[in-house]
């Protein structure tokens, strides 16, 4: 054992500790009824939880269905077997991991049908930050991979769990999936999607990466348990590529909406300097910009904001904007 094993272990491995991670993560089932109805039972309840929470844009309710939820378990299974070179155990789990988003799917949609007031797909904040993962979520994902594995092999940070639990969004993106199927919104569904996606790939890469510097994989592998650990990270690795471009393209979309919505803004307020009038409300909807002003007195010529924005090469085709004019009266005693 070397020093870095020694450092993520905390010292020694102790069998005792890996004999937990097997069956926390369901790698190893000796009390199939009792493990299996604990981690079914967690799911759904996870599922309607989070499902409520999103239909009424609650962080708050969302959290909580985080730390009910028990999806990493056998995802951690999967990069734990697959270090250790046990293919059946790698394939159990992924199996179990693949079953149980299909169940979240499914009964999110289903909960989705029965709450009489349905998320808004468009304008619900526990959607909109779902549907549209950056590198950013990626990072945080990584981290959060790092630390569940850390987490299962070591019985001293048992605190760091539910930090990781929020961290790792798995169960709620496969909600906004579940309910954008129901509503007819696939590109909601599509992009939660690729959010659950990253968070799994994160935790394989992390996962693995963890447990065989702990040494878990330096034991001498049969072949059929050596090829299939290599198809396995090569497959990782190549997923991770597409999803580390798409997750690129996304942010640099990001980026190019922030800076152009900085640049309206400043030159609304060039527009508007000397006037009586302030910015009450700006949105840039993609070439399209909408302005609401409050003030008294003359209107500035909404013309001169669109000229200003051309000769600043913003790039916007149309300019509306919405004037409110206040009235001020002034009593006295």
């Amino acid at each position: 054992m070397n020093a870095i094993s020694r450092l993520l272990l905390g010292g020694e491995l102790d069998r005792k500790v890996l004999l937990g991670a097997e069956r926390s993560t369901l790698m190893l089932v000796d009390e199939p009824l009792r493990q299996y109805s604990s981690f079914f039972m967690r799911l759904l309840a996870a599922t309607v939880v989070a499902t409520a929470g999103i239909a009424s844009d609650s962080a708050t309710t969302i959290i909580g269905a985080m730390l009910i939820a028990p999806l990493m378990s056998p995802m951690l299974g999967t990069a734990l077997a697959t270090a250790m070179g046990r293919p059946r155990q790698a394939l159990r789990t992924l199996a179990l991991v693949v079953f149980g988003m299909a169940l979240v799917v499914v009964a999110s949609a289903c909960v989705t049908a029965l709450i009489p007031v349905a998320a808004d797909m468009e304008t619900n904040s526990q959607v909109l930050c779902r549907v549209s993962p950056r590198l950013v979520d990626l990072i945080i994902a990584l981290a959060a991979g790092f630390m569940a594995a850390l987490a299962s092999m070591r019985a001293d940070i048992p605190d760091a769990v539910p930090g990781v639990a929020i961290s790792a969004s798995i169960v709620p993106p496969l909600c906004v999936v579940g309910a954008g199927i129901y509503e007819g919104v696939p590109s909601a569904a599509v992009g939660a999607f690729t959010l659950f996606f990253t968070n799994f790939l994160a935790i394989q890469v992390m996962g693995g990466l963890v447990y065989l510097l702990m040494g878990l994989g330096a034991r001498r592998l049969s072949e059929v348990g050596a090829q299939a650990r290599q198809i396995w990270y090569a497959l990782v690795a190549l997923a991770m590529t597409v999803v580390v471009g798409l997750l690129f393209s996304t942010s640099m979309d990001v980026l190019s909406v922030t800076q152009r919505e900085r640049q309206v803004q400043d030159v609304t307020a060039a527009w508007l300097d000397g006037s009586d009038y302030r910015v009450e409300g700006l949105e840039v909807d993609g070439e399209d910009v909408y302005v609401r002003i409050v003030g008294h007195g003359d209107v500035p010529d909404a013309r001169g904001l669109s000229d200003a924005l051309d000769e600043k090469d913003v790039g916007v085709q149309s300019v509306s904007v919405s004037v409110l004019e206040e009235q001020r009266v002034v009593t006295g005693s």
